[in-house]
């Protein structure tokens, strides 16, 4: 299968690899606000619809080296976690999602009293 080979400073990770669908990511962040600044790495997927992390969120630092080598192996390491799609969850965020885009635009959302489901209009 496809992986994800991940080193920090010449010492391994994680083996992380998913199968044969799927989805599998490594990502470097950094973040600045107000409470400071922030640089790490995630390294996880969607698999079978479950949300699954090798990495959560490994701090960096400047002069971190980060080498991620694609490998085709025939296992991986165990993820850290791995947790299923909560559709109520996915719901929530759906909806907040259209209520701030709603704003945005200078929409409003009313309740269809019939449908208890918020509509755009």
């Amino acid at each position: 299968m496809l992986s994800f080979n991940v080193s920090l400073n010449g010492k391994k990770l994680c083996l992380a690899g998913i199968g044969k669908r799927g989805v599998l990511s490594a990502i470097l962040s950094w973040a600045a606000s107000d409470r400071g600044e922030h640089l790490f790495m995630h390294v996880g997927g969607l698999a079978n619809e479950d949300h699954i992390d090798w990495i959560e969120r490994q701090r960096l630092q400047v002069g971190d080296e980060i080498r991620v080598e694609i490998c085709d192996v025939e296992s991986v390491d165990d993820p850290n976690r791995k947790r299923g799609i909560d559709a109520a969850e996915t719901l929530d965020g759906k909806k907040r999602y259209v209520r701030r885009i709603a704003e945005e635009l200078g929409w409003t959302i009313q309740t269809d009293p019939d449908n208890l489901d918020d509509q755009a209009r």
